[in-house]
Protein backbone atom coordinates (compact mmCIF):
# COMPACT_ATOMS: atom_id res chain seq x y z
CA UNK A 1 0.00 0.00 0.00
CA UNK A 2 2.89 2.20 0.64
CA UNK A 3 3.99 1.70 -2.67
CA UNK A 4 0.65 2.32 -4.76
CA UNK A 5 1.00 6.27 -4.49
CA UNK A 6 4.14 5.77 -6.71
CA UNK A 7 2.53 3.34 -8.86
CA UNK A 8 -0.47 5.67 -9.97
CA UNK A 9 2.00 8.62 -10.40
CA UNK A 10 3.83 6.63 -12.96
CA UNK A 11 0.76 4.91 -14.34
CA UNK A 12 -0.87 8.35 -15.13
CA UNK A 13 2.20 9.64 -16.39
CA UNK A 14 2.41 7.07 -18.89
CA UNK A 15 -1.13 6.68 -19.85
CA UNK A 16 -0.92 10.18 -20.51
CA UNK A 17 1.66 10.42 -23.06
CA UNK A 18 0.56 7.05 -25.15
CA UNK A 19 -3.12 7.87 -24.93
CA UNK A 20 -4.91 10.80 -27.35
CA UNK A 21 -4.75 14.12 -25.96
CA UNK A 22 -8.32 14.37 -24.56
CA UNK A 23 -7.70 11.84 -21.91
CA UNK A 24 -5.88 13.16 -18.88
CA UNK A 25 -6.60 10.27 -16.40
CA UNK A 26 -6.59 12.80 -13.56
CA UNK A 27 -8.16 10.33 -11.07
CA UNK A 28 -5.03 8.28 -11.29
CA UNK A 29 -3.37 11.89 -10.19
CA UNK A 30 -5.27 12.65 -7.45
CA UNK A 31 -5.97 9.13 -5.88
CA UNK A 32 -2.08 9.14 -5.34
CA UNK A 33 -2.06 11.81 -2.61
CA UNK A 34 -5.43 10.79 -1.01
CA UNK A 35 -3.61 6.71 -0.58
CA UNK A 36 -0.44 8.64 0.93
CA UNK A 37 -1.90 10.72 3.73
CA UNK A 38 -4.08 6.84 4.06
CA UNK A 39 -1.51 4.72 4.81
CA UNK A 40 1.86 6.69 5.38
CA UNK A 41 3.36 9.79 7.69
CA UNK A 42 3.24 13.56 7.11
CA UNK A 43 6.64 13.99 5.63
CA UNK A 44 6.07 10.64 2.59
CA UNK A 45 2.45 12.30 2.11
CA UNK A 46 4.11 15.77 1.76
CA UNK A 47 6.74 14.34 -0.75
CA UNK A 48 3.79 12.97 -2.35
CA UNK A 49 2.01 16.14 -2.46
CA UNK A 50 4.85 17.95 -3.97
CA UNK A 51 5.47 15.17 -6.61
CA UNK A 52 2.16 14.93 -8.21
CA UNK A 53 2.12 18.69 -8.15
CA UNK A 54 5.66 18.86 -10.01
CA UNK A 55 4.66 16.17 -12.36
CA UNK A 56 0.85 17.39 -13.25
CA UNK A 57 1.24 20.85 -14.07
CA UNK A 58 3.80 20.48 -16.85
CA UNK A 59 2.01 17.68 -17.87
CA UNK A 60 -1.66 19.21 -18.07
CA UNK A 61 -0.37 22.49 -19.42
CA UNK A 62 2.15 21.93 -21.83
CA UNK A 63 3.59 18.23 -22.78
CA UNK A 64 -0.18 16.81 -22.85
CA UNK A 65 -2.19 19.59 -23.29
CA UNK A 66 -5.82 18.75 -24.93
CA UNK A 67 -6.74 20.14 -28.18
CA UNK A 68 -8.87 23.37 -27.55
CA UNK A 69 -8.51 24.46 -23.91
CA UNK A 70 -8.80 27.31 -22.79
CA UNK A 71 -6.76 28.88 -19.98
CA UNK A 72 -9.77 28.84 -17.88
CA UNK A 73 -10.11 24.78 -18.42
CA UNK A 74 -6.24 24.58 -17.09
CA UNK A 75 -6.24 26.23 -14.36
CA UNK A 76 -9.67 24.14 -13.45
CA UNK A 77 -7.47 21.23 -13.87
CA UNK A 78 -4.15 22.33 -12.05
CA UNK A 79 -6.69 23.43 -9.10
CA UNK A 80 -7.96 20.11 -8.81
CA UNK A 81 -4.91 18.65 -8.19
CA UNK A 82 -4.09 21.20 -5.93
CA UNK A 83 -7.13 21.34 -3.96
CA UNK A 84 -7.06 17.09 -3.79
CA UNK A 85 -3.15 17.57 -2.74
CA UNK A 86 -4.19 20.33 -0.26
CA UNK A 87 -7.19 18.10 1.39
CA UNK A 88 -4.57 14.96 1.55
CA UNK A 89 -2.46 16.74 3.56
CA UNK A 90 -5.33 17.56 5.90
CA UNK A 91 -7.09 13.98 5.74
CA UNK A 92 -3.01 12.42 6.59
CA UNK A 93 -3.07 15.12 9.94
CA UNK A 94 -6.22 14.16 11.14
CA UNK A 95 -5.53 10.06 10.84
CA UNK A 96 -2.22 11.16 12.34
CA UNK A 97 -3.78 12.50 15.54
CA UNK A 98 -6.03 9.83 15.62
CA UNK A 99 -3.13 7.15 15.56
CA UNK A 100 -1.91 8.78 18.09
CA UNK A 101 -4.76 9.12 20.92
CA UNK A 102 -5.09 5.18 19.76
CA UNK A 103 -1.55 4.40 21.21
CA UNK A 104 -2.51 6.28 24.12
CA UNK A 105 -5.65 4.50 24.57
CA UNK A 106 -3.63 1.02 24.00
CA UNK A 107 -1.05 2.26 26.41
CA UNK A 108 -3.25 2.81 28.84
CA UNK A 109 -4.72 -0.53 28.15
CA UNK A 110 -2.09 -1.90 28.48
CA UNK A 111 -0.97 -0.70 32.01
CA UNK A 112 -4.54 -1.62 32.81
CA UNK A 113 -3.99 -5.39 31.79
CA UNK A 114 -0.71 -5.83 33.76
CA UNK A 115 -2.57 -4.31 36.65
CA UNK A 116 -5.69 -6.87 36.84
CA UNK A 117 -3.31 -9.74 35.21
CA UNK A 118 0.24 -8.85 36.44
CA UNK A 119 2.72 -11.59 35.82
CA UNK A 120 3.46 -14.05 38.01
CA UNK A 121 6.88 -14.80 39.79
CA UNK A 122 9.02 -16.91 37.48
CA UNK A 123 10.33 -18.85 40.43
CA UNK A 124 8.19 -20.95 43.11
CA UNK A 125 10.41 -23.30 44.69
CA UNK A 126 11.40 -26.60 42.78
CA UNK A 127 8.73 -24.81 39.22
CA UNK A 128 9.54 -22.39 36.66
CA UNK A 129 6.36 -20.61 35.91
CA UNK A 130 5.95 -18.49 32.36
CA UNK A 131 2.66 -16.90 31.24
CA UNK A 132 1.46 -15.99 28.04
CA UNK A 133 -1.25 -13.65 27.08
CA UNK A 134 -2.62 -13.49 23.32
CA UNK A 135 -5.40 -11.37 22.42
CA UNK A 136 -7.63 -11.86 19.83
CA UNK A 137 -7.22 -8.21 18.20
CA UNK A 138 -3.97 -5.86 18.44
CA UNK A 139 -5.99 -3.01 19.68
CA UNK A 140 -8.41 -5.09 22.41
CA UNK A 141 -5.19 -5.51 25.44
CA UNK A 142 -8.17 -5.49 27.87
CA UNK A 143 -10.25 -8.74 27.86
CA UNK A 144 -11.92 -11.64 29.89
CA UNK A 145 -8.75 -13.95 30.40
CA UNK A 146 -7.08 -14.64 33.76
CA UNK A 147 -4.09 -16.59 35.57
CA UNK A 148 -2.38 -16.74 38.76
CA UNK A 149 0.26 -18.29 40.66
CA UNK A 150 0.25 -18.33 44.82
CA UNK A 151 2.42 -19.16 47.16
CA UNK A 152 0.39 -20.53 50.04
CA UNK A 153 0.75 -22.59 52.85
CA UNK A 154 -0.52 -25.94 51.49
CA UNK A 155 1.71 -25.43 48.15
CA UNK A 156 1.96 -23.48 45.12
CA UNK A 157 -1.95 -22.86 43.48
CA UNK A 158 -2.24 -21.75 39.98
CA UNK A 159 -5.76 -20.45 38.15
CA UNK A 160 -6.39 -20.11 34.67
CA UNK A 161 -9.74 -18.99 33.45
CA UNK A 162 -11.78 -17.06 31.20
CA UNK A 163 -14.75 -14.95 31.66
CA UNK A 164 -18.01 -15.21 29.10
CA UNK A 165 -18.27 -11.77 28.96
CA UNK A 166 -16.73 -8.86 27.05
CA UNK A 167 -15.39 -5.78 27.25
CA UNK A 168 -15.27 -3.31 31.05
CA UNK A 169 -17.99 -5.86 32.83
CA UNK A 170 -15.28 -8.70 32.08
CA UNK A 171 -11.93 -7.36 32.50
CA UNK A 172 -13.86 -6.42 36.05
CA UNK A 173 -14.92 -9.93 36.51
CA UNK A 174 -11.66 -10.84 36.26
CA UNK A 175 -10.37 -8.35 39.02
CA UNK A 176 -12.71 -9.63 41.44
CA UNK A 177 -12.03 -13.45 40.43
CA UNK A 178 -7.89 -12.96 40.71
CA UNK A 179 -8.76 -10.53 44.19
CA UNK A 180 -10.92 -13.56 45.44
CA UNK A 181 -8.45 -16.04 44.62
CA UNK A 182 -4.88 -14.31 45.86
CA UNK A 183 -7.35 -14.29 49.61
CA UNK A 184 -8.76 -17.23 49.79
CA UNK A 185 -6.39 -19.45 48.13
CA UNK A 186 -4.24 -18.92 51.49
CA UNK A 187 -6.87 -20.09 53.62
CA UNK A 188 -8.90 -22.81 52.37
CA UNK A 189 -7.16 -26.24 52.18
CA UNK A 190 -9.44 -27.63 49.70
CA UNK A 191 -9.47 -27.11 45.99
CA UNK A 192 -13.42 -27.65 46.00
CA UNK A 193 -13.87 -24.76 48.82
CA UNK A 194 -11.87 -22.78 47.21
CA UNK A 195 -13.72 -22.38 43.79
CA UNK A 196 -17.13 -22.10 45.70
CA UNK A 197 -15.19 -19.02 47.75
CA UNK A 198 -14.28 -17.83 43.94
CA UNK A 199 -18.08 -18.31 42.63
CA UNK A 200 -19.18 -16.71 46.14
CA UNK A 201 -17.21 -13.63 45.43
CA UNK A 202 -18.66 -13.42 41.50
CA UNK A 203 -21.75 -13.55 42.27
CA UNK A 204 -21.87 -11.46 45.02
CA UNK A 205 -20.03 -8.83 43.10
CA UNK A 206 -22.40 -9.23 40.74
CA UNK A 207 -25.59 -8.38 42.71
CA UNK A 208 -24.05 -5.97 43.69
CA UNK A 209 -23.02 -3.92 40.54
CA UNK A 210 -24.47 -6.30 37.97
CA UNK A 211 -20.93 -6.95 36.19
CA UNK A 212 -21.83 -9.00 33.93
CA UNK A 213 -25.26 -9.97 32.32
CA UNK A 214 -27.74 -12.66 32.91
CA UNK A 215 -27.36 -14.76 30.30
CA UNK A 216 -23.03 -14.12 30.77
CA UNK A 217 -22.56 -13.98 34.09
CA UNK A 218 -20.03 -16.99 34.45
CA UNK A 219 -16.61 -17.82 34.62
CA UNK A 220 -14.84 -21.10 33.89
CA UNK A 221 -11.65 -21.87 36.06
CA UNK A 222 -8.96 -24.28 36.31
CA UNK A 223 -6.89 -24.74 39.68
CA UNK A 224 -4.51 -26.66 40.16
CA UNK A 225 -2.45 -27.19 43.63
CA UNK A 226 1.37 -28.49 43.63
CA UNK A 227 1.93 -29.95 46.95
CA UNK A 228 4.70 -28.16 48.76
CA UNK A 229 5.70 -31.90 50.33
CA UNK A 230 4.86 -33.63 47.72
CA UNK A 231 6.09 -31.47 44.30
CA UNK A 232 5.92 -35.12 42.20
CA UNK A 233 1.88 -34.51 42.98
CA UNK A 234 -0.83 -32.29 41.50
CA UNK A 235 -3.73 -31.65 42.17
CA UNK A 236 -6.52 -30.29 39.42
CA UNK A 237 -10.37 -29.53 39.54
CA UNK A 238 -11.91 -28.39 36.31
CA UNK A 239 -15.33 -26.00 36.19
CA UNK A 240 -16.59 -25.80 32.91
CA UNK A 241 -12.91 -25.15 32.05
CA UNK A 242 -10.60 -27.24 28.99
CA UNK A 243 -8.41 -29.56 31.59
CA UNK A 244 -4.30 -29.33 32.40
CA UNK A 245 -1.99 -30.79 29.69
CA UNK A 246 0.76 -32.57 31.08
CA UNK A 247 3.87 -33.46 29.63
CA UNK A 248 5.82 -36.18 31.18
CA UNK A 249 9.64 -36.72 30.29
CA UNK A 250 10.25 -38.96 27.41
CA UNK A 251 6.04 -40.04 27.34
CA UNK A 252 3.78 -38.61 24.85
CA UNK A 253 1.60 -35.33 26.40
CA UNK A 254 -2.05 -36.17 27.92
CA UNK A 255 -4.65 -34.12 29.46
CA UNK A 256 -5.32 -34.73 32.74
CA UNK A 257 -8.98 -37.46 32.87
CA UNK A 258 -10.95 -34.36 34.69
CA UNK A 259 -14.68 -34.67 35.29
CA UNK A 260 -16.90 -32.56 33.19
CA UNK A 261 -20.06 -32.12 35.24
CA UNK A 262 -18.68 -29.58 37.13
CA UNK A 263 -20.24 -25.94 36.03
CA UNK A 264 -18.75 -23.09 35.67
CA UNK A 265 -18.25 -20.33 38.26
CA UNK A 266 -21.40 -18.39 38.78
CA UNK A 267 -23.83 -21.01 37.71
CA UNK A 268 -23.97 -22.62 40.95
CA UNK A 269 -21.13 -25.31 42.13
CA UNK A 270 -21.85 -27.99 44.56
CA UNK A 271 -19.14 -28.12 47.27
CA UNK A 272 -19.72 -31.41 47.99
CA UNK A 273 -19.76 -32.84 44.29
CA UNK A 274 -17.06 -30.73 43.74
CA UNK A 275 -14.76 -32.69 46.03
CA UNK A 276 -15.26 -35.89 43.78
CA UNK A 277 -14.29 -34.14 40.77
CA UNK A 278 -10.48 -33.30 42.08
CA UNK A 279 -8.17 -35.26 39.97
CA UNK A 280 -4.80 -36.37 41.14
CA UNK A 281 -1.38 -37.00 38.57
CA UNK A 282 2.20 -37.34 39.16
CA UNK A 283 4.51 -34.50 38.59
CA UNK A 284 7.70 -35.80 38.56
CA UNK A 285 11.33 -33.98 38.08
CA UNK A 286 11.28 -32.68 34.27
CA UNK A 287 7.50 -32.89 33.70
CA UNK A 288 5.70 -29.51 32.55
CA UNK A 289 2.41 -28.64 32.90
CA UNK A 290 0.77 -26.24 30.55
CA UNK A 291 -2.92 -24.38 31.75
CA UNK A 292 -4.72 -22.64 29.13
CA UNK A 293 -8.38 -20.77 28.15
CA UNK A 294 -10.45 -22.03 25.57
CA UNK A 295 -8.61 -19.81 22.86
CA UNK A 296 -6.35 -22.25 22.38
CA UNK A 297 -8.25 -25.26 21.74
CA UNK A 298 -11.09 -23.75 19.95
CA UNK A 299 -8.55 -22.34 17.54
CA UNK A 300 -9.27 -23.34 13.98
CA UNK A 301 -7.70 -23.31 10.58
CA UNK A 302 -9.23 -22.64 6.85
CA UNK A 303 -10.90 -26.18 6.97
CA UNK A 304 -11.73 -25.75 10.11
CA UNK A 305 -10.26 -27.92 12.50
CA UNK A 306 -9.39 -27.60 15.98
CA UNK A 307 -5.58 -26.89 17.41
CA UNK A 308 -4.85 -29.92 19.68
CA UNK A 309 -1.98 -28.94 21.50
CA UNK A 310 -1.11 -32.43 22.44
CA UNK A 311 -0.82 -33.70 19.02
CA UNK A 312 1.00 -30.57 18.27
CA UNK A 313 3.19 -30.42 21.04
CA UNK A 314 3.94 -34.64 21.03
CA UNK A 315 7.43 -35.49 20.43
CA UNK A 316 9.21 -32.53 21.19
CA UNK A 317 11.62 -31.18 23.76
CA UNK A 318 11.78 -28.10 26.02
CA UNK A 319 14.69 -26.91 28.08
CA UNK A 320 11.95 -24.63 30.39
CA UNK A 321 8.45 -23.19 30.94
CA UNK A 322 9.60 -20.08 28.29
CA UNK A 323 10.06 -22.28 25.97
CA UNK A 324 7.33 -24.22 26.10
CA UNK A 325 4.75 -21.40 26.35
CA UNK A 326 6.20 -19.63 23.27
CA UNK A 327 5.83 -22.58 21.41
CA UNK A 328 2.53 -22.91 22.10
CA UNK A 329 1.78 -19.62 21.06
CA UNK A 330 3.39 -19.94 18.19
CA UNK A 331 1.21 -22.84 17.20
CA UNK A 332 -1.57 -21.36 17.40
CA UNK A 333 -1.27 -18.03 15.51
CA UNK A 334 0.18 -20.53 12.92
CA UNK A 335 -2.54 -22.81 12.88
CA UNK A 336 -4.90 -19.97 12.46
CA UNK A 337 -2.44 -18.00 10.19
CA UNK A 338 -2.55 -15.08 12.64
CA UNK A 339 -6.58 -15.22 12.66
CA UNK A 340 -7.47 -15.86 16.15
CA UNK A 341 -11.33 -15.58 17.13
CA UNK A 342 -10.73 -15.43 20.75
CA UNK A 343 -8.06 -14.24 23.35
CA UNK A 344 -5.53 -17.30 24.40
CA UNK A 345 -4.01 -17.06 27.86
CA UNK A 346 -1.88 -19.82 29.23
CA UNK A 347 0.31 -20.64 31.94
CA UNK A 348 3.10 -22.78 31.24
CA UNK A 349 5.17 -24.77 34.77
CA UNK A 350 8.40 -26.91 34.61
CA UNK A 351 9.23 -29.32 37.18
CA UNK A 352 12.70 -28.58 37.44
CA UNK A 353 14.84 -31.83 37.49
CA UNK A 354 16.72 -32.37 40.08
CA UNK A 355 20.33 -31.42 40.34
CA UNK A 356 22.78 -34.14 40.41
CA UNK A 357 24.76 -34.43 43.70
CA UNK A 358 28.12 -34.09 43.33
CA UNK A 359 30.30 -35.82 45.92
CA UNK A 360 32.93 -33.81 48.56
CA UNK A 361 36.20 -34.42 48.60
Amino acid sequence: MRLLPAVLLGAAVVLNLVTPAHLTFLGLFVAAPLVAAAVDTPRVTLATVVATLVITTPLLTVVNEPPGLVPVERTVLVGTVLVVAVLALVVNAILVAARRRMMSALGVAEVVQRAVVPSPPRRSGPLSVAARYRPAHRDNLIGGDLYATQETPFGTRLIVGDVSGKGLGAAAAVAVVLGAFREWSTHEPELASLACRLEEALLRENRRTGLLSPEEGFVTAVLVEIPRAFPDRLSAVCCGHPPPLLLPPGEPPYHLPVAESAPPLGLGLDREALRNDVRDARFPPGCFLLLYTDGVTEARDVHGEFYDPATALGGRTFRDADELADALVAGVVAHTHGALKDDAALLAVHHLPVAPRVEGR
